[in-house]
């Protein structure tokens, strides 16, 4: 059974949260919230506030196909907010459901039905918070792959937020970013991931770190050349994030 209460922070990385729905727009209810991954599990974590002088009921909540079939994996679970209150809920997601391709690819557009009516709105997600937690591969895939794909675009990520290396490891391999492998290159320390998305796709990226910790190049090939950018943006974001 799926529990909608939010679970204990990890030191996984959470995107800040975006207002989705604002009390204009629907005439009393403001939602914020933004999605997570915890404990290997999917979920659009989301605070809605009453701001509108009766109580909220008869809540529910819809998500038009989407390039991953991301769809709730429960009801939304509140069932009423009091004029001037807020709720805290964590609402459990699938993977894999009714998929149609979306721009941008992380797009999702929901509808959500409180008794103010039906509202719709779109967001977007972090690619990595599909990303699985077997990930992992040994330095020959990893060379073996390196070799076969073709090269890409390169990531520039100023504003890089970790102390040393150990802690980028770390990190990264939190949000399921595995190191493979790393090596000192003149001024760069060059440090080797794979990770693995929901529909069995891998990353495999080469990421140079200035030895002074404050700018990195993310390299990453993949047999799904449509998905590099947003793994890219992804780990950049995880590596910026305060």
């Amino acid at each position: 059974m799926y529990n909608t209460r939010l679970s204990k922070p990890s030191g996984s990385y959470v995107a800040t949260r975006q207002v989705l729905l604002d009390a204009q727009q629907t005439q009393g209810l403001e939602i914020i919230g933004a999605f997570a991954r915890r404990n290997g599990r999917v979920q659009l974590e989301m605070s809605l506030t009453n701001r509108g002088m009766t109580d909220l009921t008869d809540f529910a909540i819809q998500f038009n196909k989407n390039t991953y079939g991301i769809m709730p994996g429960s009801a939304l679970g509140v069932s009423c907010v009091p004029s001037g209150r807020s709720t805290e809920i964590a609402l459990p997601l699938v993977v894999g459901g009714p998929s149609a391709p979306t721009q941008p690819l992380t797009n999702i557009q929901i509808a959500l039905k409180c008794s103010l009516g039906v509202f719709y709105f779109q967001t977007q997600y972090s690619l990595h918070i599909l990303l699985e937690e077997t990930g992992a591969c040994d330095q020959s895939q990893f060379l073996r792959m390196w070799q076969s794909l073709p090269d890409t675009q390169p990531h520039n990520v100023q504003g890089v937020r970790f102390a040393s290396m150990s802690e980028m490891r770390d990190k990264l391999a939190m949000n399921n970013v595995f190191a493979v492998a790393e090596r000192v290159v003149g001024a760069a320390t060059h440090f080797y991931t794979s990770s693995k998305l929901c529909d069995g796709s891998v990353f495999y990226s080469e990421i140079k770190v200035a030895n002074n910790m404050q700018a990195a190049v993310v390299a990453t090939k993949c047999s799904d050349a449509a998905a590099i950018a947003a793994y890219q943006t992804a780990v950049a974001d995880i590596c910026t994030a305060v």
